[in-house]
């Protein structure tokens, strides 16, 4: 499935529909850094974000650990968190 998420929230959605097509109230994605929100592809065992210029990895990781909190993201909770191929989170710590 893909994510959008900040600091306002997340919606998950189906892999076959864009990152930039799906909005919600203070959470939209656009190309090049120009949505508010991030883009993810959640795959088994790993949240995958993409770069975002308004997001530094210490805003992506609280960002996600609040995430992993919430009772919709059980089934993440032991996930890799990435972000541009750096692993912010590691299997199991969250």
């Amino acid at each position: 499935m893909k994510l959008l998420a900040n600091d306002i929230g997340a919606i998950l959605f189906p892999r076959t529909t864009e990152h930039r097509d799906v909005r919600q109230p203070g959470i939209r994605y656009a190309d090049d850094s120009k949505g508010n929100a991030l883009a993810a592809m959640v795959v088994p065992g790993r949240i995958e974000f993409r770069f975002h210029g308004d997001f530094s990895d210490e805003r992506v990781r609280k960002l996600t650990e609040a995430l992993l909190k919430h009772p919709d993201f059980d089934f993440a909770s032991s996930f890799e968190v990435t972000y541009q191929g750096r692993v912010l989170i590691t299997a199991g710590d969250s």
